[in-house]
């Protein structure tokens, strides 16, 4: 009877951490921040993860989008793939001919290249889950 009752705990452990997981980096900050001006200040110092958005999930109450960016070989960082949360307190931006622009979580999509920056401490887990500080679209947009 103990051996079921281990079992069954061990179950229970493993269907939380899945929920968790599933979750995946989002939480925090409601929404998505929109441009409420038209110019940014870009992030001083290296990106946590440049790479490719490899998958796009929209987001819940409690993120706008959840982000997979696999990384550029070779770019540093430390990370190889990272799930990144964009949450309200997040900027998406492009540089273009004016300087750095304010964006939307509606310009990012798969495919793109971008450099992320991450906010706060990141989970240790494979991949690496965060919250986006910032997030650079460095693909040319339509």
């Amino acid at each position: 009877m103990r051996h079921k009752t281990r079992i069954y705990a061990a179950l229970a452990v493993l269907a939380l951490l899945g929920a968790a997981a599933a979750v995946g980096a989002c939480g925090g900050v409601t929404g998505a921040q929109s441009p409420s001006s038209p110019s940014v200040t870009p992030p001083t110092g290296p990106a946590d993860i440049t790479g490719v958005i490899d998958a796009l999930q929209p987001g819940s109450a409690s993120c706008a989008v959840s982000l997979l960016v696999v990384a550029d070989p070779g770019t540093g960082g430390g990370y190889d793939k990272a799930q990144v949360a964009v949450v309200g307190a997040s900027t998406v931006w492009a540089s273009g001919d004016d300087g750095a622009m304010r964006l939307t979580v509606d310009d990012l999509a798969e495919g793109q290249r971008v450099a992320v920056w991450f906010a706060g401490p990141v989970a240790e887990s494979y991949p690496v889950q965060a919250k986006a500080l910032s997030v650079q679209i460095l693909t040319p947009l339509d």
